[in-house]
């Protein structure tokens, strides 16, 4: 009987963490299937042109271009220093 509820109850408390283990891995192949569509788009001279000027447009105005540093800095990416507001790749 004393195994039974100690089974349960270890089968009950990995279920958290398998929950999160599994999320991660959908995160992880969400970003890899992400990557992969915005390189294919950016490989295309005319997609990447508006796009670098759809970015121009919007950190020409200054309050979305503060709200996206801030938006930023809460992921914890790194500021962009001298930043034209260009595409990188």
């Amino acid at each position: 009987m004393v195994r039974v509820q100690a089974e349960a109850v270890v089968a009950a408390a990995s279920q958290p963490i398998l929950m999160q283990v599994a999320q991660e891995a959908s995160m992880k192949d969400m970003a890899t299937r992400f990557q992969a569509m915005s390189d294919r788009l950016l490989s295309d001279p005319d997609i990447r042109r508006s796009a670098e000027e759809m970015q121009q447009r919007l950190m020409s105005d200054p309050e979305t271009r503060q709200l996206l540093e801030e938006l930023m800095r809460r992921l914890g990416a790194p500021p962009e220093e001298g930043s034209e507001g260009t595409l990188e790749r």
